[in-house]
């Protein structure tokens, strides 16, 4: 059986697509998913840095022939596998997007979801994951500039001809007309997460701040995708 990937795309920087991934995946890695997420983001990359890991090689060093995939894939929080890119303009240079694909496929082989966090914008390390996945979540705040470019991030998908599993508005208020947004996107919002007092806690919220209203939404999204990411695989063996 082969794992699902999920591309983590918006149209804008800063808008939480790290934090949405590290989030649904520490979820989905606690209900039974084996799951990874990748730092898609070759040029801006931060997931290592959000979550204080030193470890290498990383994806930079895989994409540029210079390591193996299993070397750079270290323990997360809550046993969540990450590979992490790297932050220095040399590794990005060296590193070639193109191998993204048999990347990402041969993850798939060994987890049940993989979960690919993407940078802004139309690049070709967004182009390479969407194409190559099962299906891409949609993130986007409730602001009009941001819902538009997520908006071009589902015509994307619909161009390399992948489904868009749902979309997740971030940094909502009690004022958010969810259903307008889901109007402007023509897509389900999956979950919505508010900008509450918990900013600055350290991620995973899921984690640091369980009980927080926007660790309760990260949840909700990941009940969300294992109705999309089906049985895990480990449960598959054992049945």
């Amino acid at each position: 059986m082969v794992g699902d990937i999920v591309t983590v795309a918006g149209g804008k920087g800063g808008i939480g697509k790290t934090t949405t991934a590290i989030n649904a995946g520490v979820a989905l890695q606690e209900a039974g998913h084996e799951t990874v997420v990748v730092d898609a983001d070759l040029g801006m990359t931060n997931l290592g840095k959000i979550l204080d890991l030193d470890h290498q090689p990383r994806l930079h060093h895989v994409l540029a022939g210079e390591a193996e995939m299993s070397e750079a894939i270290t323990d997360g929080p809550e046993g969540l596998s990450i590979l992490a890119g790297h932050e220095s303009l040399e590794a990005f240079a060296h590193g070639d997007p193109s191998n993204l694909r048999p990347v990402l496929h041969s993850l798939a082989r060994n987890y049940d979801v993989v979960l690919v966090d993407t940078g802004a914008g139309v690049s070709q390390e967004t182009m390479i994951p969407m194409d190559a996945s099962d299906g891409v979540l949609l993130v986007t705040t409730p602001k009009s500039v941001s819902i538009v470019d997520a908006r071009k991030m589902s015509e994307l998908a619909e161009r390399v001809e992948t489904d868009v599993v749902g979309a997740v508005v971030t940094k909502a208020d009690k004022d958010t007309a969810v259903s307008a947004v889901a109007d402007e996107l023509d897509e389900e919002i999956l979950s919505v997460v508010p900008q509450d007092d918990v900013a600055a806690a350290e991620e995973p919220l899921v984690v640091t701040a369980s009980e927080s209203y926007a660790a309760q939404a990260y949840r909700r999204l990941a009940m969300k995708l294992t109705d999309y990411v089906g049985t895990p695989v480990k449960q598959t063996a054992e049945s």
